[in-house]
């Protein structure tokens, strides 16, 4: 509720039955000032609807109605993260709006401080918004107007969303001048080009709210309202630098805010909370710890050894030298097993409870390198991922985007061969692999497997080889939607499914959830006709073709056709707003009506309009440019009120001409030690002569000093203040501090 702007000359003792006690900030709107509620005994904040109508002028009564529609609306409001609102009213020609009373920062003001946030905090701060949101959406209030000035955060980081339903009339009352309502920097581009709005304008705000508080940056950065506004309607948002210092992911960042930034509504998240969702994923992408994955080789009847690698924390390449460990383009694993015995034919493949793969072979002693680029192209790629951990057994290439690969086992020993004995091979140790002899034989496998592997394309796996089984693929996810196709006969009949409107036919619902619907039809001159309609997994799409009777209601309407010149202006049937010019075919009662049209600069136009029942008339305005008004009268400067001496309660401050400072009476009182100090506190009033009178002591330092300053004081002189000209009276304070040497 903070604002700032020039304040007026004074401050309302009382609004309505309010009683005044402070004043909160003053902004495009109007003035926010802090009030008491003497019934309920409750303190409020209070918010007056600034207007350029003159209070003759047929809007105001316009604008003081639609005030009173769109206010009540906005105080059905009730939610926890949303300022609540309690009364409206209007005071001298001024409506106001009496709210909630939230203390706290604005998010607008934490920015200006530099705060920068975590992304934990932002979930955490956006998430409540989001709720409010998704809640005054459901309820049919579009806020227009979020930006982190409307944002309250409150202790504990709970936020206040306020300024319900405000803008809305705001926008109502100025969008006839040509003026833009909202900030630029926050609105979304169909409210930029004047466009219908929806809650999906609202997302896309919060979207650049939230974009601010992780970045510290403007999604749409301009040096002036015309290159924001361009950028906002034709350029991507910028992506800020250093974005995994914030723990963010690059991709995922535009994933997430270029969606919620979409140019067109149709392309964004379409609730706020899906916004939230798709946040914290973005924002959790670096926060994870690092997590593990198993492969498992084993025969049936032994236990599986398995080998667990922590995931890379970051996609930065290391700097060092080579080593054992995996690089961001290359996950090595090495798995040995070490049967006791020979078993049949076992193949398993799988995923262990923790989300690991599970890979399992019934051939005795298979050692399995796992690349995450694919199978080693070359003997020194080998090396380079198995230095320090080259088992001597059968290998094994396996891609590590397989879920999991089965192994077979080797061809059974021949009739009349006795089974070898099972022995338990060891890996040798690494200071025997990295020298020597045991360094050359290692290249010699690698290189041999390299070999074998280019060769066997086509040609089926070689001995040492083993060919992997087809990877294991989850299901895809069953549909929960169907489509739905509505005809009527005449066609353009309205459509409505379970009380919301979605258009005429014909036309093809698609997405529309399984389940039970009610479909009613509606044109003007036909019965309305009601349908159940059930869609489900057996059955996703329906079709439902209706031929609709022709009323047998005695026509009893007409309708007129209303134009201006010029056009744009506001069409009133008997006291009613019912659109602005031109309108077509508006259905009335047979009768006659009275009828007013509105338009700015222009004076009011008033008749009548006769309908007939079962015709159609036209009714043409011409409307006449009123005489331009005199500016008002300045109300008269009140010379009798004592006015506080600052800006914005006068236009000239009071200022000293001249006059001696208060001297320290050491002779009288002694004289002060270094460093200690005492001071004198005053309060005192410059007339319109420039003279000083009316002094308070409200700091005392003894009588001795109260008296030295006051009397240095009451000698001085100076330029009064002044109210548009007229010199004034104003309070001025002054402390005095003497201080010891």
């Amino acid at each position: 509720m903070n604002e700032s702007s020039d304040a007026p000359d004074d401050t309302p003792s009382s609004i309505g039955r309010y009683e005044v006690t402070g004043t909160l900030g003053f902004g495009a709107m109007g003035a926010v000032y802090q009030a008491f509620d003497p019934i309920i005994k409750r303190a409020l904040a209070i918010k007056t609807i600034r207007l350029d109508i003159p209070r003759q002028s047929p809007q105001h009564a316009v604008f003081i109605e639609r005030f009173y529609q769109e206010a009540r609306i906005s105080g059905t409001l009730s939610h926890p993260n949303i300022v609540t609102l309690f009364d409206i009213g209007e005071e001298k020609g001024v409506p106001f709006l009496a709210m909630e009373f939230v203390e706290g920062q604005t998010l607008s003001e934490l920015l200006d401080q530099g705060v920068r946030f975590e992304p934990e905090r932002v979930v955490a701060l956006v998430s409540q918004v989001a709720s409010a949101l998704d809640y005054a959406h459901s309820q049919g209030v579009i806020h227009r107007d979020i930006k982190p000035s409307n944002l309250i955060v409150q202790e504990g980081d709970k936020v206040k969303v306020s300024d319900f339903g405000i803008a809305k009339l705001v926008d109502q009352e100025i969008t006839q001048t040509g003026a833009l309502l909202g900030t630029p920097s926050y609105m979304s581009p169909e409210q930029a080009m004047g466009e219908p709005l929806d809650g999906r304008s609202d997302i896309f705000s919060l979207g650049v709210c939230a974009f601010e508080m992780l970045s510290g940056e403007q999604p749409f950065p301009g040096n002036n309202v015309t290159s924001i506004l361009y950028r906002l309607v034709h350029v991507d948002p910028v992506e800020p630098a250093n974005l995994e210092m914030s723990g963010v992911v690059p991709h995922r960042w535009r994933e997430v805010f270029h969606k919620v930034l979409a140019k067109k509504p149709d392309g964004r998240h379409q609730k706020a909370t899906e916004f939230v969702q798709a946040l914290e994923a973005c924002l959790g992408a670096l926060s994870e710890g690092p997590g593990e994955e198993t492969v498992a080789m084993a025969t049936p009847d032994e236990p599986t050894v398995t080998l667990q690698t922590p995931r890379p924390e970051s996609v930065t390449p290391p700097t060092g030298p080579a080593s054992s460990d995996s690089t961001p383009s290359e996950e090595t694993l090495v798995l040995e097993t070490s049967p006791e015995t020979e078993g049949p034919e076992s193949p398993a493949a799988g995923t262990t409870p923790g989300g690991d793969v599970t890979v399992e072979a019934a051939a005795p002693e298979p050692t399995a390198i796992m690349a995450a680029g694919g199978p080693p192209s070359t003997p020194t790629e080998i090396m380079s991922a198995t230095a320090g951990k080259m088992p001597l057994a059968p290998t094994a290439i396996v891609d590590s985007t397989s879920a999991a690969a089965t192994l077979p086992p080797e061809s059974a020993p021949a009739a009349g061969e006795g089974k070898p004995p099972a022995q338990r091979r060891r890996p040798l140790p690494v200071n025997w692999l990295l020298g020597g002899a045991a360094g050359l034989f290692v290249v010699a496998v690698a290189l041999v497997i390299w070999m074998l592997s280019s060769r066997g394309g086509g040609q089926g796996p070689s001995a040492d080889v083993l060919p992997m089984s087809t990877p294991v693929t989850e299901a895809p996810a069953l549909p929960t939607t169907g489509t739905l196709v509505v005809e009527s006969e005449p066609a353009g009949a309205e459509i409505t499914v379970d009380g919301e409107p979605r258009g005429e036919t014909p036309l093809a619902l698609e997405e529309l959830p399984f389940g039970d619907h009610e479909v009613r039809l509606a044109l003007q001159g036909y019965d309305a006709e009601s349908h159940d309609v059930s869609l489900s997994a057996e059955s996703p799409t329906a079709e439902l073709r209706a031929e609709l009777s022709r009323s047998r209601r005695v026509a009893r309407d007409g309708t007129v056709s209303f134009i201006s010149v010029p056009p744009g202006a506001t069409v009133f049937i008997d006291g009613k707003k019912v659109g602005t010019t031109p309108l077509d075919g508006v259905r009335l009662r047979a009768g006659e009506h009275d009828v007013s049209l509105t338009l700015d600069a222009h004076d009011r136009w008033a008749g009548s309009v006769k309908v007939v029942a079962g015709r159609r008339d036209k009714l043409e305005a011409e409307m006449v440019p009123a005489a331009p008004e005199a500016p008002p009268t300045p109300k008269p400067v009140d010379t009798a009120r004592i006015y506080e001496n600052r800006a914005g309660r006068v236009d000239r401050l009071a200022r000293k001409k001249s006059g001696l400072s208060p001297r320290y009476p050491s002779d009288r009182v002694g004289r002060l030690k270094s460093g200690e100090r005492v001071s004198v506190g005053l309060t005192f009033v410059v007339n319109e002569a420039g003279t000083v009178e009316d002094i308070q002591v409200t700091e005392s330092a003894g009588p001795i000093l109260d008296e030295v300053v006051t009397k240095a004081v009451r000698s001085w002189k100076y330029e009064p203040a002044a109210i548009r000209g007229t010199p004034v009276k104003v309070r001025v304070p002054f402390r005095q501090t003497f201080l010891g040497g």
